[in-house]
């Protein structure tokens, strides 16, 4: 027999497409991990966009509009003050249906001696009514005011006592919606007379 001898080939290729294999499984893992990390962010984002859209929706379609505020009654001085004003205010316009508990208000003067605040929700804050259809209703607790409802509440300034020539901070507050702020001055301490 013959024997025949079989050089040994120094072939290379085989472990040039095992390199490759594991090239591209690599680029795959890293892809798959980058395209996990893009997910998960664009997620957080979208999140994040419908809470912050949700809270401003809130504040816009909760809020109070003040018409006008007038001194309703003065406390015999000297010198003279402010002890409750009567604020007619009305929901703006889109806003959602409120529950009259949920809307408060709080007033700061900080003006000498009238410094000070009070704060309570117009319910249980004094007289409260409601001008529907044209006759006033009371307000009362669990009464649902509709956006363009005009109503009327007041405010007893226990803490706060402002004076003639003063200016006082009011805000209006729906709890889980906006806010409204206004700067009020005291130009007469007549009753009646209005807040500018």
């Amino acid at each position: 027999m013959n024997k025949r001898n079989t050089p040994y080939m120094n072939d290379d290729r085989a472990s040039i497409g095992i390199g490759a294999m594991i090239v591209f499984i690599a680029l795959i893992l890293v892809a798959a991990v980058a395209s996990t990390i893009i997910i998960k962010t664009a997620e957080e984002l979208q999140q994040r966009a419908e809470a912050t859209g949700d809270d401003t929706r809130d504040e816009i379609s909760g809020k109070v509009t003040i018409i006008s505020a007038h001194i309703d009654t003065v406390a015999a001085g000297p010198p003279q003050t402010v002890t409750q004003v009567v604020v007619i205010a009305q929901m703006s316009a889109g806003s959602d249906s409120v529950i009259a508990d949920d809307i408060a208000w709080l007033v700061i003067c900080d003006g000498g001696a009238s410094a000070g605040f009070d704060t309570n929700d117009i319910v249980t804050g004094g007289s409260t009514t409601l001008a529907n259809a044209g006759t006033a209703t009371q307000i009362a607790t669990g009464t649902t005011i509709n956006s363009g409802d005009t109503f009327t509440f007041d405010m007893a300034l226990a803490n706060c006592a402002p004076q003639v020539n003063t200016e006082i901070e009011v805000r209006i507050i729906i709890d889980g919606g906006g806010e409204t702020y206004a700067q009020m001055s005291v130009t007469d301490m007549a009753e009646g007379s209005p807040l500018v």
